[in-house]
């Protein structure tokens, strides 16, 4: 076998389409350095207001009297989110009750209501008592009516309380309000028995319970509740109040310290101190505040999965996938006591990794182009190999010599395999080396949320490696795939035809193809990017045609185990059927 991977490298150096291909990744190179334009990524770091110590100080604390400074920008994010948790609960007569036992009392209450109305006819009652009763059903169907609003309107707002479909919450909407208006209507006491069964329990009462039914109730448990709401100094709250506090002290300190050292140069380094813990104290809210979303997002996709109630919740730009990714990487910033400008961002096409473009988004951008044409030219390679050569009739010459057919497919498999790697590290130390002339490689470590459960820091070029592993696994999938198309077909030339089409599609699937819960989640060439997994594909959310075309996808069900089970065995499974086949075949 060796001997054959040594003439088929040896044939392909031999022809230009090797030097072809040099040229083409020169060219890439040279033009990506001006068409290379992300978004550069968002700088929440911000200097404050004022040219002077003083006047970022004030800027800070307050700005005005009717003007909240960045201070309480930052404490009423916190109150805010915390609010949130406490959204799940209705209070009544400082009791709380969450949502459904709230639902279901009320609903108790109207039959009971109801029919205490409906009793009206039988009894000897005056008006009043009349009246009483049938306010009283009108104001409980208000207030059930109210409280399943409300819910809805939590979960549209971050709370994720009560969650319906849209067709059914207006069909309960329309029949609570029909039910409240025929209840005003004027009705005769001797025709409230008949009134009640004749509209509330013939009309009403099925379609309110039905409706009702069908209400989800995302739990949340009582950990999470005191986790964050309660007065122990081990819960969340506490620890980010009392980081915070020691911000603000440590600001405050910073400000008597002027008074003393008044020199231009300690001033400069003054005033840059006071933004940089000024931007501490506002990204410490920030993270916590997103911590919060995305316990309470999580919780909710735990309980909740259908297409519809994810739109009603607007989490069209969410997934499961990214939320729990989301949950981990906030988790892990609080853990640490860091925040989220500590840390560079995975490398992606659309958005920078840092501030600025460095060397490795620049190096993954041309990678990324680079990876298009070394896929083509594996897979013309492999078409070529078996199909090709039968048609020239150079075949015929491993027929002659005493080498099984196995080992001359697989030494062509592997020679083309080896020459793809040679020209992914060719490409990858070129493009770091433009990247780093033009860039720089100036970067933080990289927060990588790997298969959306484990939170790992990378330096760059770590990730620009993983992402090479990941282009030769796709390489080794669509390279088997030409292998059995070659060994399939006589014509070399409508094996590359094929081969690139279904290439084609793979690219373009993403592009007019959208939502993670569509068919395209079943289609296994949508899950064999092992890099997508590495936080890329939560960074790569633009809705711009190059990002759709060339940024890492992950679809609902990608998890490392799958991405490498499909790859595994498509390679087995396309490998066996074409040495299979080209045993078979007539050289």
């Amino acid at each position: 076998m060796f001997k054959v991977i040594s003439a088929e490298l040896k044939k392909m150096i031999s022809k230009p389409g090797v030097y072809v291909l040099a040229i083409f990744l020169a060219l890439i190179l040279i033009l990506g350095v001006f068409i290379y334009h992300p978004t550069v990524y968002e700088n929440t770091y911000t200097p404050l207001v004022g040219n002077t110590v003083t006047s970022k100080y004030s800027s800070f604390y307050v700005q005005g009297s009717t003007d909240r400074g960045e201070k309480a920008k930052a404490d009423a994010l916190i109150t805010t989110s915390s609010e949130k948790i406490n959204n799940y609960y209705i209070y009544e007569h400082g009791t709380p009750l969450t949502y459904k036992e709230k639902v279901n009392s009320l609903k108790e209450k109207l039959d009971s209501a109801v029919q205490a109305y409906q009793e009206c006819q039988y009894k000897t009652v005056d008006e009043k008592i009349i009246e009483d009763r049938k306010n009283n059903v009108i104001n409980l169907l208000d207030e059930l009516k109210n409280v399943v609003k409300n819910g809805i309107d939590n979960s549209r707002t971050g709370s994720y309380t009560i969650l319906t479909t849209n067709k059914n919450y207006d069909s309960f909407i329309d029949v609570m309000e029909d039910a409240t208006a025929q209840m005003k209507s004027n009705v005769d006491k001797n025709e409230i028995a008949d009134f009640c069964e004749k509209y509330y329990f013939n009309n009403y009462e099925h379609t309110i319970s039905s409706c009702l039914s069908g209400l989800k109730y995302p739990t949340i448990s009582d950990a999470l509740i005191e986790t964050y709401t309660t007065t122990e100094t081990n819960t969340r709250l506490n620890i980010v109040q009392t980081r915070l506090k020691n911000v603000f002290e440590d600001i405050n300190s910073l400000f008597d310290e002027v008074n003393i050292d008044s020199t231009k140069n300690s001033q400069e380094k003054y005033i840059n101190e006071m933004d940089r813990l000024a931007n501490l104290y506002i990204g410490i809210a920030s993270d916590f505040s997103q911590l919060i979303k995305y316990e309470l997002l999580s919780n909710a996709f735990s309980y909740v999965g259908t297409t519809d109630q994810i739109d009603l919740m607007y989490l069209n730009s969410e997934s499961e996938y990214n939320s729990k990714t989301n949950l981990i990487k906030y988790n892990y910033l609080f853990e640490h006591n860091k925040t989220n400008e500590d840390f560079a961002h995975p490398l992606t096409i659309g958005v920078t990794s840092n501030h600025s473009i460095n060397a490795y988004d620049y190096a993954y951008f041309s990678l990324k182009l680079f990876s298009f044409i070394i896929i083509v030219y594996a897979v013309m390679s492999a078409c070529y190999s078996i199909a090709g050569e039968i048609k020239e009739g150079s075949m015929r010459y491993y027929a002659i010599r005493p080498v099984t057919r196995s080992n001359v497919y697989w030494g062509k498999m592997l020679a083309i395999l080896i020459m793809s790697i040679i020209f992914i590290i060719f490409s990858g130390i070129i493009a770091l080396a433009v990247g780093g002339a033009v860039y720089g490689f100036g970067s933080a470590n990289i927060l990588t949320i790997f298969n959306s459960s484990i939170a790992i820091t990378f330096h760059p070029i770590v990730m620009i490696l993983i992402f090479m592993l990941s282009l030769l696994l796709e390489i080794i999938v669509y390279t088997s795939i030409a292998m059995l198309l070659s060994c399939l077909f006589k014509s070399d030339l409508l094996a590359i035809t094929l081969i690139l089409v279904l290439y084609l599609i793979n690219i373009l699937l993403p592009v007019f193809v959208r939502g993670a819960n569509s068919w395209i989640t079943f289609y296994p060439f949508s899950h064999i990017s092992l890099y997508a997994l590495f936080g890329s594909s939560i960074y790569a959310m633009q809705n711009n045609f190059v990002n759709l075309l060339l940024g890492a996808k992950i679809y609902a069900g990608s998890n490392i185990i799958l991405t490498l089970c499909i790859i595994l065995v498509l390679s087995i499974v396309l490998n066996a059927i074409a040495v299979n086949r080209f045993k078979k075949k007539e050289l």
